[in-house]
């Protein structure tokens, strides 16, 4: 994977959450862009839990998929 394919993700407007999965099979949850952020390097990433305390550390390299959660909210049709 790459930056600029997360990026494209986090960068989306609205925003949507989505899922990263790693080559392990993990999947790690970026319910708001705030949770996931580069190290300086970019070779790296920090992804929070939804508590905003702890995180996990992912090598790019071994992120394997970006998975988008949910659907968009569509507008409804009211009947007449």
């Amino acid at each position: 994977m790459t930056v600029q394919a997360i990026e494209v993700f986090l960068d989306a407007r609205p925003f949507r959450s989505f899922q990263l999965v790693t080559a392990s099979g993990e999947s790690y949850t970026v319910p708001h862009p705030d949770f996931l952020h580069f190290s300086p390097s970019r070779r790296t990433c920090n992804v929070y839990a939804k508590d905003g305390e702890y995180f996990s550390t992912l090598d790019i390299l071994t992120i394997t998929d970006i998975q988008p959660n949910g659907r968009t909210k569509s507008r409804r049709h009211r009947s007449r």
